[in-house]
């Protein structure tokens, strides 16, 4: 009989919309730093499904995010997400629709 990893097999086949304590931490951080307002513009220019509103948005991009890294630090990897999404909002025109 074979036995089941059954969190390795969620893990992998992880629907979009499931997010980790960590990815929620981190975009909660963004959010409220970034003065993130609501809205649905943000899904689009993140390159997520624009069926998210602009928080879900957010989480979803950070856990991709967390998702492509082998190991991290939530400090670490929250730095790096703000320093990466101010970047990208500098040079975009989010926000001004």
């Amino acid at each position: 009989m074979r036995i089941i990893n059954y969190e390795e097999l969620f893990g992998e086949f992880k629907r979009d919309g499931a997010i980790s304590e960590d990815a929620n931490v981190i975009a909660n951080s963004l959010i409220c730093n970034l003065c993130i307002s609501s809205g649905h513009n943000l899904a689009r220019f993140l390159g997520v499904k624009r069926c998210f509103d602009n928080d879900m948005a957010m989480r979803v991009w950070v856990q991709k995010r967390l998702d492509a890294q082998d190991g991290y630090f939530v400090e670490d990897m929250s730095s790096k997400l703000q320093s990466e999404l101010y970047e990208l909002l500098t040079h975009s025109s989010y926000g001004s629709y």
